[in-house]
């Protein structure tokens, strides 16, 4: 089996190719991605290396020509939109996503993943007490993330409908990643560490405010069965799958977890706050103002539909993953 993984130089990539180097199913992983391959991964025989632009046109014809693409598993997406670079960094990802989705479509690459996010949902009050399945509308307007996500999701069913694809597209909507490898990384900054690292006291906007921690060793499970899973008898496409353990953590237990103080502050200070840190640290501090209701109504999701599709159980709790427990 070969596979070509997207963003390979990143996070959740670089530990699904250490997971597929070491299955004797996998004879190459084509990686792709604008940084050159890492030194850990030089000495891999199974690894071809690409260091390209997705967005931009020519790195499909720079595959390896005796290559047999099984699967595409595309990581690459820009989760930050540096100050002043919103609209750049949304071209990128919305071209790079039409290209990898086209690609697959149109070489009839028998199985496409793609990595979304439950931010495409929005945080909204009405979320308030509930957990969303995949049926309910991905409608985030005002956060970059969620909204270039639910823009490339739109993407990829226009493209598997013009085309009549063979290809099985599977999206998986993904919770908060986490675990002991994420949060070593330095280049990884995001909730957490501002968390347990930066603030003295874990800020609460409102008490039924919560976030679901997914452990980066399920998610990788996760993966790798869907990149063997049969899901033609299924027929829907794409398939839709949101990853999440059940339990979620209010600010209450994050603070009880970390042995902080929680501080309780009114909604109405979170925008204006959120604003002045972002434009005064000129974007720093990763509190774009249009990201600030994701502090304020939860996004939690029912994550039990891939359990019930292919063979796996989340074998981590949300507190190990905010832990970083192995």
């Amino acid at each position: 089996m070969e596979i070509l993984i997207t963003g390979s130089a990143g996070y959740i990539a670089g530990l699904l190719i250490k997971k597929l180097s070491a299955d004797p199913s996998v004879s190459r992983i084509v990686g792709i991605d604008l940084l050159p391959e890492p030194e850990h991964m030089k000495s891999d025989p199974k690894i071809t290396w690409i260091q390209a632009d997705l967005a931009i046109p020519g790195w499909e014809d720079r595959l390896p020509t005796a290559a047999h693409i099984d699967a595409v598993v595309h990581c690459a997406f820009k989760i930050r939109n540096p100050y002043g670079k919103k609209r750049v960094v949304q071209k990128n990802n919305l071209d790079n996503c039409h290209r990898v989705f086209s690609f697959s479509v149109e070489r009839n690459i028998p199985k496409l993943i793609y990595l979304s996010t439950v931010s495409a949902y929005g945080a909204k009050p009405e979320n308030i007490g509930k957990l969303l399945t995949e049926t309910e509308p991905i409608s985030e307007t005002e956060n970059p993330y969620g909204y270039q996500k639910a823009e490339t999701e739109r993407d990829l069913v226009a493209i598997l409908r013009s085309h009549n694809a063979a290809t099985q597209a599977v999206v998986l909507r993904l919770n908060s990643v986490t675990g002991p490898v994420g949060q070593s990384l330095a280049s990884k900054f995001g909730l957490i560490t501002f968390l347990k690292k930066i603030l003295p006291f874990v800020v609460e906007a409102d008490p039924a405010w919560a976030r679901q921690f997914v452990h980066e060793e399920d998610l990788i499970q996760i993966m790798q069965l869907l990149i063997n899973a049969d899901l033609s008898k299924d027929g829907l496409n794409p398939m839709i799958f949101n990853i999440a353990p059940p339990k979620f953590l209010t600010a209450k237990d994050m603070g009880q977890l970390l042995h902080k103080k929680v501080l309780r502050v009114p909604h109405w200070v979170i925008r204006p706050a959120f604003f002045m840190a972002w434009h005064f640290s000129l974007g720093r501090i990763p509190t774009r103002p249009d990201s600030a209701m994701g502090l304020i109504y939860p996004i939690n999701v029912d994550g039990s539909r891939i359990e019930k599709t292919i063979d796996f159980h989340y074998a981590h709790t949300a507190e190990d993953a905010f832990m970083g427990m192995a």
